[in-house]
């Protein structure tokens, strides 16, 4: 028996364990490796280009407090926006579960599109709430509002996002 008449032996979900992290790895790879995204051409002109588009709407929503990829806080403190930062680690996460789940490609297409935009959004979102409250309540909110509520945010918005793919008929 080939490998391709062993995959479609395998029921969705077991074939859905068996793609996720393959999907996740290949994205990981493609768009992310190394780090700072020294190793991926392709990662690093998407990052460019994603973190440029967050400073700018960033500039628009809080005017005067953009310095390349620093917010300022403070003359002494800056929010300084990595790659890590832009968003698309999460995005890869969800897009590897949408990749790797058995659906017809249009409905992987209109899901990709769609989570791509919304975490753009909520991650747009997430960096403002983020320095409003650093802002208001000084650098050691950073951690608690950024690594633990603002990661928590990502889960649980990859998870519903997931959660509507999975219930979205064809």
């Amino acid at each position: 028996m080939s490998i391709i008449d062993k995959w479609h032996s395998l029921d969705a979900q077991n074939r859905f364990l068996i793609a996720y992290p393959l999907w996740f790895a290949f994205l990981f790879a493609l768009f992310y490796w190394g780090k700072y995204w020294s190793y991926s051409p392709i990662g690093e002109i998407i990052d460019n280009y994603q973190r440029a588009w967050i400073m700018e709407a960033l500039d628009a929503i809080l005017p005067n407090r953009i310095i390349d990829y620093d917010i300022v806080i403070n003359p002494k403190y800056h929010i300084v926006i990595t790659p890590e930062c832009n968003g698309l680690i999460p995005y890869f996460i969800y897009l590897a579960g949408v990749l790797a789940y058995p659906k017809s490609w249009f409905l992987k297409l209109k899901w990709t599109v769609l989570g791509l935009i919304i975490f753009n959004i909520a991650n747009l979102v997430r960096l403002v709430v983020v320095t409003l409250v650093v802002n208001k309540y000084g650098s050691s909110s950073f951690y608690y509002i950024h690594d633990i509520v603002g990661n928590i945010f990502l889960v649980i918005l990859g998870s519903v996002l997931f959660l509507g793919y999975l219930n979205n008929k064809e």
